[in-house]
């Protein structure tokens, strides 16, 4: 792929591929690099362009371009930090498809979840052989809380949902791709509506 075969359809082509699949599609190496070049000549033909008609489609198919380019990343965003999170928990996720710029976020967000494990877990474990001392009521309290938290589920968003207010009263607005832990009767009543797919046990 070239600049010369970047446009909006072909694009768009990409975004309803990327939406379709749970995997990340297959584009070519140097796709942000030519969508970067594009876009820079698009901004520098704007610049000379004098008649004002010209000058208004090239604005809007900068804006439209724009749009477009930003939800392809961030639905490939999406699926590479599920990726890392599988592959930390010991999952063999399909990497096929990543390219090069892609493979260092991965690699980066791997690496500090990992990072991030191991340091929580140890903090856990100090935590564990200091608990004889702790008295029964501030023991009660750190159950009640695990236990709120452990119920909290991780969700992917399927579909958008109109704003709500969720069964812990907070105000809700939720977008298709966006992951949020819920608690659990309200993620519950998403599956059953099939509006989130679960992602944490």
């Amino acid at each position: 792929m070239d600049t010369d075969e970047l446009n909006y359809m072909f694009l768009r082509k990409i975004q309803q591929m990327e939406e379709k699949s749970p995997m990340l599609t297959k584009i070519n190496t140097n796709f942000y690099s030519n969508l970067l070049e594009y876009m820079e000549n698009l901004n520098i033909r704007l610049k000379k362009e004098s008649k004002s008609q010209k000058k208004m489609l090239l604005t809007n198919e900068i804006q439209n371009m724009s749009r477009i380019i930003w939800n392809i990343y961030e639905q490939r965003e999406k699926k590479i930090f599920l990726s890392a999170i599988s592959k930390a928990r010991g999952g063999n996720p399909n990497l096929n498809n990543l390219i090069d710029a892609e493979k260092n976020l991965f690699d980066s967000a791997l690496e500090l979840m990992t990072k991030s494990r191991k340091q929580l877990l140890k903090i856990r474990s100090k935590k564990e052989s200091v608990k004889d001392n702790k008295n029964i009521e501030s023991k009660k309290e750190e159950n009640k809380f695990e236990k709120k938290v452990n119920d909290n589920q991780m969700v992917m968003v399927t579909k958008d949902i109109p704003e709500f207010i969720g069964t812990d009263t907070k105000k809700y607005n939720l977008r298709k791709w966006d992951i949020i832990t819920l608690p659990k009767d309200m993620s519950d009543m998403l599956l059953r509506r099939d509006a989130v797919k679960e992602i944490m046990k």
